[in-house]
């Protein structure tokens, strides 16, 4: 399996549930690597089958210091758990 094919997969189970888009993330984009080629990051964020949503998630979580970023590669460290918590509820507000 690609890594466009995981993704595409991955996109229709989290479709509505951020959570689970960033778990899903977090296995291609960690604090010191992004396991996806200029070409595979190209085709992800311009495909149909992903929503907009997860699109621009996915182009900000490539950025480094960003808050999608940051909640991408946290879900691998425990630590950072409690600060996806706080982002998820100020979402939740607005």
């Amino acid at each position: 399996m690609t890594w466009i094919e995981y993704l595409l997969q991955a996109a229709q189970k989290s479709k509505w549930n951020l959570e689970l888009w960033v778990r899903y993330l977090n296995k291609v984009i960690q604090r010191d690597k992004i396991l996806l080629s200029k070409k595979e990051i190209d085709y992800l964020t311009n495909c149909e089958e992903l929503t907009s949503f997860q699109r621009v998630f996915l182009e900000l979580a490539l950025e480094k210091e960003t808050t999608p970023w940051e909640m991408t590669v946290g879900m691998s460290e425990p630590t950072r758990s409690i600060h996806l918590q706080a982002v998820l509820q100020e979402l939740k507000k607005e």
